[in-house]
């Protein structure tokens, strides 16, 4: 191997391994668990209504951001989007106060329903809208679909 070949080849490989470390943060905060998958293959992710007792509380569990928009207890109420970043893997987070999802990596924002507000900043590449699942209430759980 010729030398320019071997630092080449050294720096990817470490930029790699930095790169692939600073996207793996789980987030998940223990909000909830996964059940089994329904008959169509759909895996879905429950946690509890507590966890999101006001308006803009949110929690991360099993790969899904749920947080709260509305003060009722009805699906209306709650979004339910991918919890990691489709630019590089940053987390999520809902922004309530500016009405947003925000990437903790690049800055990207995106709906609540999941159209990209503006892509990554100081990052190359580019973003995708956000998978935004449906939810349903039951017995003071709220259970997200990912198809």
């Amino acid at each position: 191997m010729k030398r320019g070949e071997f630092l080449v080849k050294g720096v990817l490989l470490a930029c790699s391994g930095a790169c692939a470390l600073s996207a793996c943060s789980s987030g998940d905060d223990g909000g909830g668990g996964t059940t089994a998958p329904p008959g169509n293959g759909a895996q879905t992710v429950t946690v509890s209504l507590s966890n999101l007792a006001d308006v803009g509380d949110q929690v991360t569990s099993n790969g899904v951001l749920f947080f709260r928009i509305g003060s009722g207890n009805t699906s209306s109420d709650f979004v339910a989007t991918e919890s990691v970043c489709p630019h590089q893997g940053g987390q999520l987070v809902w922004v309530e106060d500016a009405g947003y999802i925000e990437c903790q990596l690049h800055f990207a924002r995106y709906e609540d329903d999941g159209d990209v507000i503006r892509g990554p900043q100081n990052s190359a590449g580019n973003t995708r809208d956000l998978e935004v699942y449906s939810t349903s209430i039951s017995n003071g759980n709220i259970t997200a679909t990912k198809n």
